[in-house]
């Protein structure tokens, strides 16, 4: 769903750009210096923590605080889409915190046909997700809808990740109409 979101706002923001239009307010980059940073934190534990036996006892609040990160870094940057993917990142970042891992919906593995993924988050050899159940905390903010494209393969998205592919549509769309517009190309830098 993000790369779909991602690349109809290129092609909004083409459009708009070509019709010598912008696209929402101006985004600003340097404002995502702490979401960026949240970003880095998340794959360096879930890179080491097959190896490093305190990062695998403590990653589930690793991720959570890492989502959290990212969630500020985006709500304090100022633009529609950067807020909207925050409350996205917030979003899964509670449901991780309460419950430990993204949890998903063994019914929505099968239904999209990913038996691998079913079999290895019930074998627990998957850090980021658990399988959903009646003690899930917020289950209804898990992964459990369906998506499928001609673009990407099927997904089991969550609430969050609607949020945070809606706020990509909106900040590529942005970036691009500022970026490929006839208006000064350097404003954005500013």
């Amino acid at each position: 769903m993000t790369t779909e979101g991602i690349i109809l706002g290129v092609c909004l923001g083409l459009l708009m750009a070509w019709k010598d239009k912008t696209f929402l307010q101006e985004p600003r980059f340097k404002n995502l210096i702490v979401a960026g940073t949240g970003a880095v934190l998340f794959l360096i534990a879930l890179k080491a923590a097959p190896s490093v036996t305190f990062l695998a006892a403590h990653f589930s609040a690793i991720h959570a605080l890492a989502l959290f990160i990212m969630a500020v870094g985006c709500v304090i940057g100022r633009h529609l889409g950067y807020t909207l993917s925050g409350v996205g990142l917030a979003l899964n970042g509670a449901v991780v915190a309460l419950n430990g891992a993204m949890p998903v919906e063994a019914n929505a593995l099968l239904k999209i046909g990913d038996s691998r993924a079913l079999t290895l988050i019930t074998e627990g050899r998957v850090l980021t997700h658990s399988l959903a159940n009646e003690a899930t905390r917020l289950r209804f903010l898990g992964d459990r809808f369906c998506f499928s494209s001609a673009v990407s393969s099927a997904k089991v998205m969550s609430i969050g990740d609607g949020f945070i592919a809606f706020g990509l549509f909106l900040f590529v769309a942005s970036a691009t109409s500022y970026l490929f517009g006839k208006a000064d190309h350097h404003a954005m830098d500013k």
